[in-house]
């Protein structure tokens, strides 16, 4: 099966979910309710944000912006568009590669404080796609030396002390790509009631726990 094909079953079987849903009140909702959808970006663009960046945009999330939607008003705040800014930030260096593996994570309350203190400035690699609001993101790998990492989306919560994760599926602990990521929005959001609501942050799975005293969630009691 062709890639363009494997996206057009994927992005229709979304479409239909997220449609099925249009009728129900979600008081979490954040954005516009029903879903707005902004109409694609020219392949122009695109390719003038990838020169000017130097980059190579993942190739389902490509194809969603400049076939389907250059962004919409779920989930959460919406898909943002792409550009230099969101929520008031520059865009990380989109140039650099993103600093993190899929096994090695950068989880706060794993780090000594030292290790913390020490730490550079790795915001490097990636583009916002989604704020879920108080701090936490959804971030699109952009740019990595490492072929499983490009294309993947994590979970981005400095505000709150956490870090930078891989969102994965529950059953088989895939790490998510841009379609994946949608699609587990779009099944998240269908059984929930008016007042419930999830965090893509439900979809991190923790990694263990180094064996070192000093990590700050051993010293703060929050890791045994």
């Amino acid at each position: 099966m062709s890639n363009t094909k494997q996206y057009d079953e994927q992005i229709a079987r979304i479409m239909a979910k997220i449609e099925a849903m249009k009728d129900k009140n979600f008081e979490f909702s954040c954005g516009e309710w029903p879903v707005v959808w902004e109409p694609p970006m020219t392949e122009a663009k695109v390719a003038a944000f990838e020169k000017k960046h130097k980059i190579r945009l993942p190739e389902d999330y490509r194809y969603f912006i400049t076939k389907v939607a250059a962004s919409a008003s779920q989930p959460f705040y919406g898909l943002e568009p792409l550009g230099e800014m969101m929520g008031g930030y520059e865009l990380p260096d989109l140039s650099r590669p993103f600093a993190y593996s899929l096994d090695k994570p950068y989880i706060m309350i794993y780090m000594t404080e030292e290790e913390l203190e020490e730490e550079e400035d790795e915001e490097s690699g990636f583009i916002p796609i989604c704020t879920e609001g108080c701090g936490m993101d959804s971030i699109l790998i952009v740019n990595s030396e490492d072929p499983e990492v490009y294309g993947t989306v994590w979970f981005f919560d400095f505000a709150n002390d956490f870090g930078t994760a891989p969102l994965r599926d529950a059953k088989t602990g895939k790490p998510f790509h841009f379609l994946d990521w949608l699609e587990y929005w779009a099944d998240r959001m269908a059984p929930l009631a008016e007042r419930e609501y999830f965090s893509f942050s439900d979809a991190v799975q923790m990694p263990e726990p180094p064996d070192n005293p000093d990590i700050c969630g051993r010293k703060m009691g929050w890791i045994d």
